[in-house]
């Protein structure tokens, strides 16, 4: 018998009962080759009491009950926000407990002070989950492709903004009826902010580029955190016109020695996998200079998708709790500001003589033109820009 605890039982540590529940057999006959070795859930720390449910006797509010059972191996952290589930994340693993979790703000925030807790005593912290749900991206991006160097990471990485641009595209609904929709079913919050501002998909890029490039990368050092509320129908209708899709990407490229991060409304070119991918999935795309281009592709959030990757770790710490190599966090000047990122940029003009000099030119309705920039820095393309006289009504980038 090995016993776990879930801090939180909620959307995910709900989702990861069941899964151990529905799929107990099949995960012991994987752990101990003969269906004998059982994963039992022996706490679940939570404020509420869950009267009638069947883990109603193994709920608690104490942390320190579960620290003090010796019997608890893995901890499994689902609570959401940084504090405290930082806080318990660390002193179970510095009492000797490995720790799974899907908690993107604390892996952005603190990542590197629990891995080297982790490494610190013999146990480790994985957290698969905390990047596109159920979509395996992380593990490969740590053992699988060691042998590259990773060039560029791009994606889809939050299924709400996807859900709303797909209802902008398809249907031709406003932001803020597509948003409502999503509202209703339950894709979006009552405060959707993190997601349509972009903040949940940049803790994600940077937990990514982090792995990619060898630092712990904090959301601050980013260049842009830019969101979906200034699409307008119009840009969605021009980038469609002109062979492209709008979605909000997060986007890590090494740059040399340095790199360059953010997150932002991307057109990607009609026919890539990113392109085509509608509704509330998720797309990522690696680059890496011996395998070129891999793209993962899957249900990026939800309850069972994503307790499948944190029992998946689970599973993992159990087998071989090997620590990874703590990152150190990267120092100042190893992120690009804004205007030093290698970008192309979508613009939507007045008409005007000259605008086959920005680049490729697509007539729109309106006397209005939609151009598609080559790649050159942010703050050169700017310049230039501003130098033709050019009347920009909006502005966006192209994968």
């Amino acid at each position: 018998m090995i016993n776990i605890a879930i801090l939180g039982f909620g959307v995910v540590g709900g989702g990861v009962y069941e899964v151990l529940k529905n799929n107990a057999y099949d995960i012991s006959k994987k752990l101990g080759g003969d269906g004998s070795q059982l994963v039992k859930v022996a706490h679940v720390l939570d404020l509420r009491k869950f009267e009638g449910h069947e883990v109603e006797s193994i709920v608690t509010s104490d942390f320190d009950k579960i620290l003090a059972d010796d019997s608890v191996s893995v901890v499994v952290e689902t609570m959401g926000g940084a504090h405290p589930a930082f806080d318990f994340s660390l002193k179970a693993l510095q009492s000797g407990k490995s720790v799974v979790t899907s908690n993107k703000e604390v892996v952005s925030k603190f990542g590197d002070v629990l891995l080297k807790a982790a490494k610190d005593n013999g146990v480790c912290y994985l957290y698969e989950a905390s990047v596109g749900g159920g979509i395996p991206v992380i593990n490969p991006l740590i053992n699988c492709l060691t042998a590259n160097k990773v060039t560029r990471i791009a994606g889809i990485l939050n299924g709400t903004t996807n859900y709303i641009l797909t209802k902008m595209l398809v249907e031709g609904a406003a932001f803020e009826d597509a948003l409502k929709d999503a509202q209703e079913r339950g894709y979006a919050e009552r405060d959707p902010s993190a997601d349509v501002e972009g903040l949940d998909a940049l803790r994600k890029i940077c937990i990514l580029g982090g792995i990619a490039f060898g630092k712990h990368i904090p959301t601050e050092q980013s260049a842009l955190c830019r969101g979906i509320t200034q699409i307008d129908k119009a840009d969605i209708a021009a980038a469609d016109k002109a062979g492209y899709a709008i979605k909000l990407l997060g986007v890590a490229k090494l740059c040399g020695d340095k790199a360059s991060l953010m997150v932002a409304p991307h057109l990607v070119q009609k026919g890539h996998l990113i392109a085509d991918t509608v509704g509330v999935f998720n797309a990522v795309s690696v680059t890496g200079n011996m395998v070129d281009e891999l793209v993962f592709y899957g249900r990026g959030a939800g309850s069972l998708p994503t307790a499948s990757a944190v029992v998946s770790d689970v599973i993992q710490a159990i087998r071989c709790p090997v620590a990874e190599t703590p990152r150190e966090k990267a120092e100042e000047g190893f992120t690009l500001p804004l205007d030093e990122c290698p970008v192309k940029l979508y613009l939507r003009v007045k008409a005007f003589d000259g605008a086959a000099d920005l680049g490729a030119v697509t007539a729109l309705d309106g006397g209005e033109m939609a151009i598609i920039t080559e790649e050159g820095t942010y703050g050169a393309l700017k310049a230039k820009v501003a130098a033709s006289g050019a009347v920009v009504i909006a502005e966006h980038f192209v994968l």
